[in-house]
């Protein structure tokens, strides 16, 4: 299903009411527990299956540098901080965000990196500007929301940071 090596930006679309024990569970392993929280995963087998278990409440794939600029910058958060700034990028042995999230996406950065520098591991984004295009109860290969999108996922979290 997914080709790229890239990390994955995994975005809750969907409530928690009437979810199902095991989809809670798997939520909570995620940390995905509300409604439009995001975070950044690894590409691996486990967090794919994960996603794969949950799709019908979340949206996810390979995103951009440019998308994971602007969500560190715009929707990061630090423990103890207001907001991610220069001395974060630093701390990671990097001149600029760009530059960060470009290391990220290459993978010489780790995302267990960023988590252990600081950055708190979920996102907290707004409901999309402009609405949902298509619906939310259907997969986006089913002309919904839900599911793997691959690279098109960068354009819902544009919307939405």
């Amino acid at each position: 299903m997914s080709e790229a090596k890239g990390p994955l930006i995994a975005v809750r679309l969907r409530g928690t009411a009437g979810d199902a024990p095991d989809v809670m569970k798997t939520m909570e392993s995620l940390m995905l527990q509300r409604t439009f929280q995001a975070r950044l995963l690894d590409n691996t087998p486990s967090n794919l299956g994960m996603l794969r278990s949950v799709k019908a409440l979340v949206a996810w794939g390979e995103v951009s540098p440019e998308i994971l600029g602007d969500v560190l910058v715009k929707r990061g958060e630090r423990d103890g901080a207001d907001g991610v700034d220069d001395q974060f990028v630093r701390l990671l042995g990097k001149t600029s965000f760009e530059e960060l999230a470009k290391a990220v996406v290459a993978g010489e950065v780790g995302i267990k990196a960023l988590y252990k520098a600081g950055l708190k591991p979920r996102f907290r984004f707004h409901p999309p500007r402009g609405g949902f295009k298509r619906s939310l109860r259907r997969a986006a290969t089913d002309g919904g929301e839900l599911g793997y999108r691959g690279a098109d996922i960068n354009v819902l979290v544009k919307k939405m940071i």
